[in-house]
């Protein structure tokens, strides 16, 4: 995400037609024309999928070499509007900064699916990444704002696991 696009969707979240007090139907409406208002780079290639039965968003940059580690993300949105197909903007700049590819979980949304249901899908999609191949050293966890409270979570969720810890 350029320094323009930031300064774009900081300024519609500030002064937005987002009401965070309003229909969740519509406000989920609103927060996908506010995020996919500025077009991803023409290098970006994103591929929905699952992992561990979880649907995801791969998120890679066209003829870059990436590193094998993986970046596991967890997209923002007061754990109820966002996706992870709005948050690629900043997971595509992520992956192109990081050198990595990027997995940014769709998990499941609240209040349709209370808390401990994106928990549970972000323990999904790591068991997922490791099941697949990916080394537990070469996992590292992201997200922004809702998001960086499912990674924390999950982390502290991962302890009462039988599972590799992650990188990060």
């Amino acid at each position: 995400m350029s320094s323009e696009q930031r300064r774009q969707l900081d300024e519609m979240l500030r002064h937005g037609p987002l009401d965070r007090g309003g229909d969740l139907a519509e406000q989920r409406v609103v927060f996908e024309q506010m995020m996919s208002a500025a077009p991803l780079p023409e290098d970006v290639v994103t591929e929905a999928g699952a992992i561990g039965e979880v649907p995801v968003v791969h998120i890679s940059i066209r003829d870059a070499s990436p590193t094998p580690g993986v970046i596991l993300y967890f997209h923002g949105g007061a754990y109820a509007i966002g996706t992870a197909t709005l948050a690629a903007g900043l997971t595509s700049d992520i992956a192109r900064r990081a050198g990595a590819r990027v997995v940014s979980v769709d998990y499941r949304r609240a209040p349709e699916n209370p808390y401990p249901a994106g928990i549970e899908d972000a323990v999904a999609a790591y068991r997922g990444l490791l099941t697949d191949g990916v080394s537990a050293k070469d996992v590292v966890f992201a997200g922004e704002s809702s998001g960086g409270g499912i990674v924390a979570a999950t982390l502290v969720a991962l302890k009462a696991t039988d599972l590799p810890q992650p990188a990060t």
